[in-house]
């Protein structure tokens, strides 16, 4: 069994519920030992987008990179998602961020999460899942990722333990 980490987001249509709802969908597919602290923060784009609500989630599965996407794009689509532009608005955003600490570079996906670096919203739901994380690339944790960050988008919890399992 291999370990995987996802990065959830939403600012449309009570984000909090769009999150407990993608976090259900993705425990009809995958074990989940873990979620993080609901966190908030303004958008990449700094616009007047509402504040984006995250979370991380690790979980557990037999199944490939390539499955799992397909398996939380269809998540995505069968809860509203539209992709309108890049960085927009959105009802629910499923990111891969880790697969087994494995890196992966196809032409759909990049693992890790070619952009976890540089967003707390990603580093921050991860430290509380797996303080221990080691980036397998750049060979730093998830602390001295979160240290370097040039911006923090404004984050805070909103939420403690917002755990669903």
């Amino acid at each position: 069994m291999s370990k995987v980490i996802f990065g959830l987001g939403s600012n449309l249509n009570n984000p909090v519920i769009q999150l407990q709802t993608a976090v259900e969908n993705l425990g009809r597919f995958f074990t989940l030992h873990r979620v993080s602290n609901i966190y908030k923060s303004q958008s990449l784009l700094k616009d007047e987008q509402e504040d984006y609500y995250n979370i991380a989630v690790l979980a557990e599965t037999d199944k490939l990179p390539q499955k799992i996407l397909s398996i939380t794009q269809k998540i995505e689509k069968d809860m509203g998602r539209i992709k309108l532009k890049k960085w927009g608005e959105r009802v629910i955003d499923i990111d891969i961020i880790d697969y087994n600490r494995e890196i992966i570079k196809l032409y759909n996906l990049e693992i890790p999460h070619n952009n976890m670096i540089y967003r707390s919203f990603v580093l921050n739901p991860l430290k509380d899942i797996m303080p221990e994380y080691i980036h397998p690339v750049l060979n730093i944790s998830v602390q001295d990722m979160i240290n370097s960050l040039e911006d923090d988008y404004n984050i805070t919890i909103c939420q403690n333990k917002f755990i669903f399992l």
